[in-house]
């Protein structure tokens, strides 16, 4: 008897002890971490995708603490900063007139004067600075005076940036105006005939008052409406905690990364980033696509240039220095630095289709052989 209850109260044993491994091994399972891609702090997380555009949000700790960048939209807005001309196509000048440091984006686009222009760099602004020079290029090709009741000798506002990869390569790497009159006519037609195909109407994005203008082609209510309904989509990503930054693929290619040194400047960049993105993704619409990009090809391509790779460097202004970074495959880093702070403040990683560019090398060459023969 004594040997059966033993018996019995081991086999319990044994019964409950089998129970707990079984009960154990879906919660082993679940806590298994996932494999995380980060590259100098900065975490890569899962994309969204909508439609043909991918968005993965980059997280990380700010560097640049403590100081506050007025984004150029908000400063033209409330009417801190005056965007004046100067007589040349490229060069305009920025007063700014209030306490805050203001913050320039490459590729914004200011409207008015006697042509919309892009900024060329990112630039810092100064508090209570006058005249500050501003390397920009013309977006609207033909018009060299006033245009309907703005003014003539300075700009209005500033809310677009350009929306196309190879627009800012040719402003801000190969520093070309008629690359970028010819990207930004090629972008135009892209979009006529992409959002022609979605509304199953012609859309003509150019049928304005300034039918060369980008500004004015970005404003078309056509556009706004595909655009508006893949914004609502992505809107919310700017809300993931400790968001920095962005990659972004087209039709399963990376177009590009971007990291900010500080949360507050990208949070408030971030509808002008964002909207720009989803135009260039309506103007690819429908192309070729590959497999959608995965966070450790986005990793990939943002170590794809190393720290010996050709560098090259330009002071601005007193508060700008610009940086870059190429290796022969034709992948970019573009650095800002905060002189003040001593910090990067926005990197840009792009890549040039170096086939492409050697054949526009090519061409020029030719070109100008037949002229000196």
């Amino acid at each position: 008897m004594r040997t059966l209850m033993k018996t019995t109260v081991l086999l319990s044993f044994f019964l409950v002890l089998m129970g707990c491994k079984e009960e154990v091994k879906p919660e082993i399972a679940q806590n298994i971490p996932q494999e995380v891609f980060a590259v100098d702090g900065i975490t890569i997380n899962d994309p969204k995708t909508v439609e043909n555009l991918s968005l993965f949000i980059l997280t990380g700790k700010e560097k640049v603490i403590g100081k506050n960048y007025n984004t150029l939209s908000e400063a033209m807005e409330r009417k801190q900063v005056t965007v004046k001309e100067t007589g040349s196509v490229n060069e305009l000048a920025i007063d700014n007139n209030s306490s805050d440091y203001v913050f320039i984006h490459s590729g914004d686009i200011v409207k008015g004067g006697k042509q919309d222009r892009t900024i060329s760099y990112d630039v810092i602004i100064p508090p209570n600075t006058k005249d500050i020079p501003l390397e920009s290029f013309c977006v609207e090709q033909g018009r060299w005076q006033q245009r309907a009741d703005e003014q003539v000798v300075a700009f209005s506002t500033n809310t677009k940036m350009l929306s196309s990869r190879d627009l800012k390569l040719a402003a801000k790497h190969e520093n070309n105006q008629g690359k970028v009159w010819s990207k930004v006519s090629e972008q135009k037609e892209y979009l006529n005939e992409k959002l022609s195909l979605r509304k199953g109407y012609d859309v003509d994005v150019a049928a304005n008052e300034s039918n060369s203008s980008l500004q004015l082609a970005l404003e078309s209510d056509e556009l706004k409406k595909s655009r508006d309904s893949i914004y609502e989509k992505l809107k919310d990503l700017i809300d993931t905690p400790d968001a920095i930054g962005y990659a972004y693929a087209i039709n399963g290619e990376i177009y590009g990364v971007e990291v900010y040194n500080n949360k507050q400047l990208f949070a408030d960049l971030w509808d002008k980033i964002l909207e720009s993105v989803i135009v260039e993704a309506i103007s690819k619409e429908g192309e070729e696509a590959e497999a959608e990009k995965s966070k450790k090809e986005v990793l990939v391509y943002m170590e794809a240039v190393k720290a010996n790779d050709k560098k090259t460097s330009k002071i601005l202004n007193k508060a700008t220095k610009f940086r870059t970074i190429k290796n022969e495959k034709g992948n970019i880093v573009f650095s800002t630095e905060d002189l003040e702070k001593q910090k990067w403040i926005h990197k840009s990683y792009m890549k040039v289709d170096t086939s492409a560019t050697a054949q526009h090398e090519n061409g020029l060459l030719n070109t100008r052989l037949r002229i000196e023969n």
